[in-house]
C-alpha cells in the first residue's frame, strides 16, 4: 500500500472516528473537528488528564487550530501517546526499556513539543515532538528525541528559506556536525539534505548537538533519535531501514524506529491498571488503519 492509498484509507478511518465514536461535527474538512469540538479537546483521549497537559502547553484552540481539530494530522498525537507515560515515570521506562535493550535505569522527565535553547544546540528553532531524558544504567544521562508521524511522509524545502540555504552549505551547523563527528558513510551525505532525509537527519543532529559527543561540558552522555510511525506508512516503513545503513559504523545507538502496533503491544504487556488498557484501546481503535 503506498503512502496515498494509507492517507486515503486513514482518511476515511478518521471520518467514521468522528462520527461513529465521537459524535462531532465536522469542520472545513471532514476529518477536521467542528470549532466547538476542537474546543471541547475531542481530539484527545478523555483521560489521563490528557487534554489537561494539551491546554498547558497550547493554552487554546487558537494557540494551535491543527494539534485541537486536524485528525489527520500527527500534531496532537504525541499528548496521546506520551502524557499517560509522562504521568508514570516507571511505566514509562519499562515500557521504553522493551525497545531501548533495558540500558535506561530511570526517566527523569518527559516533554511534550520541546524545543532546546538554540544556543546550546543547533542554533535554530528544531525541536522534538517528545523529549525524554533519562539515567542511563552506566551511570551516566541520556535523550531520547521522538518524532511521531501519522500520514505525513517527506517534505518538501522551502526555496530560498533559511533551511535551504543552511542544508546545501558545507560550512553549515548541520554539515560541520555531521562532518566532525562521522555520523554517516561518506557515500551518503550528499542524500542528507534531500526532502526523503532532510527531518530526520536535523533531529538526530539536534540531539547530538546536545551531548558530550559536541560539548564537553554537557551532561548527557546518550542520545537516540526514534521515529514513531504505523506500520501502515510505507514512506517511514521503507525510510527507518534505510536511515539505519547511512549511519557510519558505531553510530548504531543513535537512531531507531518504532511503529504504534509495536508501542501499543509492548505498553498493554506492561500495563497494571484499567485506565491504561483503555487508553491503549483508544489507540489502537483510533490509529491503526485495519482495512
Amino acid at each position: 500500500m503506498s503512502l496515498i492509498g494509507f492517507k486515503a484509507r486513514a482518511r476515511q478511518h478518521q471520518i467514521r472516528f468522528r462520527e461513529e465514536v465521537l459524535k462531532a461535527g465536522k469542520g472545513d474538512q471532514e476529518y477536521h473537528l467542528s470549532d466547538a469540538d476542537a474546543r471541547r479537546g475531542l481530539i484527545f483521549f478523555e483521560g489521563c488528564n490528557i487534554l489537561k497537559a494539551a491546554r498547558v502547553r497550547y493554552p487554546n484552540f487558537e494557540h494551535n487550530k491543527a494539534c485541537y481539530g486536524n485528525m489527520l494530522r500527527s500534531e496532537h498525537i504525541p499528548f496521546n501517546f506520551f502524557v499517560p507515560l509522562a504521568n508514570d515515570l516507571k511505566y514509562a521506562r519499562d515500557v521504553i526499556n522493551k525497545f531501548m535493550c533495558g540500558v535506561i535505569g530511570e526517566i527523569i522527565l518527559i516533554k511534550i513539543e520541546h524545543a532546546p535553547d538554540p544556543e546550546k544546540a543547533l542554533k535554530d528553532r528544531t525541536s522534538f515532538d517528545v523529549y525524554v531524558e533519562f539515567n542511563h544504567i552506566d551511570g551516566t544521562r541520556g535523550i531520547l528525541g521522538i518524532e511521531v508521524k501519522y500520514t505525513e511522509g517527506a517534505y518538501e524545502l522551502k526555496e530560498n528559506s533559511k533551511e535551504a540555504r543552511e542544508v546545501q552549505d558545507p560550512n553549515s551547523i548541520y554539515n560541520r556536525l555531521t562532518r566532525k563527528h562521522n555520523l554517516f558513510k561518506e557515500e551518503y551525505l550528499d542524500q542528507l539534505p534531500t526532502d526523503e532525509f532532510r527531518q530526520a537527519w536535523r533531529n538526530l543532529l539536534l540531539g547530538v548537538s546536545m551531548t558530550r559527543m559536541d560539548k564537553e561540558d554537557s551532561i548527557f552522555e546518550h542520545f537516540t533519535s526514534i521515529i514513531l510511525y504505523p506500520e501502515g506508512n510505507d514512506h517511514f516503513r521503507n525510510l527507518v531501514p534505510v536511515i539505519s545503513k547511512m549511519l557510519s559504523y558505531g553510530r548504531e545507538e543513535l537512531f531507531m524506529g518504532i511503529t504504534y502496533e509495536e508501542f501499543i503491544s509492548v505498553a498493554r504487556d506492561l500495563a497494571n491498571y484499567p485506565e491504561y488498557l483503555r487508553w491503549l484501546q483508544y489507540l489502537e481503535d483510533r490509529y491503526i488503519v485495519k482495512n
